[in-house]
């Protein structure tokens, strides 16, 4: 299995095939780091980024937006998320920062049901059937399976044209970009 971190190799490489100072490709790459410490309420952003995308179709929420967001790190709500829907404006999910990283992507999901469920199913059937009074449990637990699953469906099937086999394969790819005509 190829390692894909960062080393101080790597960085020698990179900044050896660019002509980019060592000292600035190192600062690029601890600006990165910073800047990753964020992924962790993101894991699911691609299924978020698309049912933004979609819900801001409908009149009324062209700025909708989904906001995943850790609760305080001494609060007793570990285990266990939490989300609030502004109509028209931003949906918020609320976790506890030292959820296993697993466990939050399955959080996410059941969370993102409730959003499917009150807002997009609700728009378009033109019914407001689910809302904060009706049980949206298990039916928000089944979108979430289907999250999941279409997510491991992706990193496990269908991934594997879009991997690189190697560090220097990465490089010579971005190398190709200052190549074309």
């Amino acid at each position: 299995m190829v390692d894909f971190s960062v080393s101080e190799e790597i960085i020698a490489k990179i900044s050896k095939q660019f002509s980019v100072p060592r000292k600035t490709v190192t600062g690029l790459h601890s600006f990165f780091n910073d800047i990753t410490k964020g992924i962790k309420g993101q894991y699911l952003a691609h299924i978020i980024r698309t049912m933004e995308e979609k819900l801001r179709l409908f009149p009324g929420n062209e700025m909708f937006q989904i906001i995943c967001s850790p609760v305080d790190a001494h609060g007793k709500q570990f285990g266990i998320a939490s989300a609030h829907y502004y109509k028209g404006r931003y949906f918020s999910i609320f976790y506890h920062p030292q959820t296993d990283d697993k466990q939050l992507r399955i959080m996410l999901a059941h969370e993102l049901g409730h959003l499917f469920l009150v807002s997009y199913l609700n728009e378009l059937q033109k019914t407001a059937e689910y809302n904060a009074e009706s049980q949206t449990e298990p039916l928000s637990t089944i979108l979430g399976i289907f999250t999941i699953l279409d997510k491991n469906n992706f990193y496990h099937n269908k991934i594997g044209p879009f991997k690189h086999r190697s560090v220097q394969e990465v490089l010579d790819d971005f190398g190709r970009l200052s190549n074309r005509t």
